[in-house]
């Protein structure tokens, strides 16, 4: 139990909160606001500093982007809502008991009503290249089971300096390695390389700014053209509060289109013709707009108002479950590696096989395919365990008070159909000349049919002999076929029997 791994760490620590807010400063929820005067330039810099470990400034502007900019807001939180609410099974690590208490012990965990919160702040990866997850542990009959999964800004985390690999927590000490059994560290990765460089906000950040740039150039050009432009004219006796009444009347006809003025002044609104429009804005907009949804979605007409009909939508769907499928892929191994294992050995010691947890639905097995390969294979002497059958079909064993349906049948029931009832048997008086031809093309497949069917009954005889099932048969099947040369020449001349047979039978 505990104790095997007690040496790691020391136990308390697990049953803390070690990650919280502290007063010393490397901990708080002040942020600088990055984005505030954001040039180019400023942005380099930015990156560059993160990509040498300083990921402060980053971190920040990733967060700032979420909050702000609405397309990829929406975008990245439809990316994790679309892992986080995916089933989840997990699959024992065999088939004795054991391993079956020790998979049902986490799959009873994971039925927690917080759990897809906690997965979606996990996913938090996605964007900023790498989230941390602090496990607070409880203890309860004598079980140890995770009492919070807590989110922690990843800006209170920092990489050691020599490889900039190594997470690590900020403390007023300096940088601490993460406690073993104490942290989920998740990285989705969007690019080979270092997982603060994995992230998508990274690429993102660069239309994001652009788009900015746009959007400040289109409230600049709606100020100026958006209105007619307003003219007041005074004449040559006109005396300085004159002026100011005409300039106020000016003003005030902009905000509340009333005004008063002398019956000697004259106001005119002059119409400002422009060859670009406000259209060149909106383009320019939308087109950074679908580059974040492709960076993060893979993909436009699911987001977007993209045209090309159902055909183009569903294949762009695809693309976005298929990214959908990844994310739970590597969400699955970082809860194998950093839950589902401490669960296992704080409850029941280190084990050589874990159980493996799956998030997504499981590729469903041809079970058609299946029954049919059975029934071929049964009458052969092909041997499996009901156990096995029953898993791939899920049913469940019948119980001792349970009606049961069906009857029991071995491979030694079933007999093999003798070669003579492939031949159509039918008295000579009866058979036309169709029916001859027939009997000779059978006849001539009747004898390349039986030694393929003897190598066959050899090879099941041999594979039950080494204990060998269904995948091995498999596999070798393909040497025991017949001559393809003979088979090629037997199809021949059966064609052209057939069609002898034809043409008689129509003259």
């Amino acid at each position: 139990m505990f104790d095997k791994i007690k040496s790691y760490f020391n136990r308390s620590l697990l049953t803390q909160e070690e990650a919280s807010p502290v007063i010393a400063g490397v901990r708080d929820y002040y942020s600088s606001f990055p984005s505030n005067g954001l040039t180019p330039v400023k942005l380099a810099r930015i990156l560059r500093d993160a990509a040498e470990g300083d990921v402060l400034a980053y971190l920040e502007l990733a967060e700032e982007m979420e909050e702000k900019d609405t397309q990829y807001s929406t975008v990245l939180s439809t990316r994790k809502r679309t892992v986080a609410q995916l089933d989840i099974t997990v699959v024992p690590s065999g088939d004795g008991p054991e391993e079956q208490r020790q998979s049902d012990f986490v799959r009873d965990f994971l039925k927690r009503d917080t759990l897809e919160t906690e997965l979606f702040d996990m996913l938090d990866a996605i964007g900023k290249g790498f989230s941390v997850t602090e496990i607070v542990w409880e203890t309860s009959e004598n079980q140890w089971l995770p009492k919070k999964l807590n989110w922690i800004d990843p800006r209170w985390f920092g990489f050691v300096a020599n490889d900039l690999a190594t997470p690590c927590l900020r403390t007023p000490e300096g940088l601490k390695e993460l406690t073993p059994f104490k942290y989920i560290y998740t990285t989705i990765k969007a690019k080979s390389g270092l997982d603060i460089r994995g992230g998508l906000a990274r690429a993102a950040v660069w239309p994001d700014l652009f788009k900015n740039y746009s959007a400040k150039d289109w409230v600049s050009f709606l100020e100026v053209y958006g209105h007619p432009f307003r003219v007041g004219k005074y004449g040559k006796g006109a005396t300085d509060k004159d002026k100011r009444n005409l300039l106020q009347a000016v003003y005030t006809i902009g905000a509340d289109a009333a005004a008063i003025i002398p019956q000697d002044m004259v106001i005119e609104f002059l119409k400002t013709e422009t060859s670009a429009g406000s259209d060149a804005f909106q383009r320019h907009i939308e087109y950074y707009d679908q580059a974040i949804s492709k960076l993060v979605l893979g993909q436009t007409t699911t987001t977007d108002a993209i045209s090309g009909g159902h055909a183009v939508s569903k294949e762009h769907n695809e693309v976005r479950m298929d990214i959908a499928s990844s994310d739970a892929k590597q969400l699955s191994a970082v809860l194998n590696r950093d839950l589902v294992r401490p669960i296992i050995d704080l409850n029941f010691g280190r084990q050589r096989r874990y159980p493996q947890l799956i998030i997504g639905t499981p590729e469903k097995e041809d079970i058609s395919a299946l029954v049919q390969n059975i029934g071929v294979l049964a009458p052969y002497g092909l041997t499996l365990s009901k156990k096995q059958l029953r898993s791939k079909l899920g049913l469940d064993a019948p119980e001792d008070a349970d009606d049961v349906f069906g009857q029991v049948m071995t491979p030694a029931s079933f007999e093999r159909p003798p070669a003579a009832a492939f031949n159509k048997q039918s008295s000579p008086a009866a058979a036309d000349f169709v029916d001859e031809v027939a009997d000779e093309a059978l006849q001539d497949w009747e004898m390349l049919e039986e030694p393929l069917l003897n190598k066959v009954d050899g090879l099941i005889e041999k594979l039950i002999a080494e204990g060998k099932g269904l995948e091995e048969l498999k596999k070798q099947l393909p040497e025991v076929s017949a001559d393809p040369k003979r088979l090629a020449v037997s199809l021949a001349n059966n064609a052209v029997y057939t069609r002898a047979a034809g043409e008689k039978d129509d003259g």
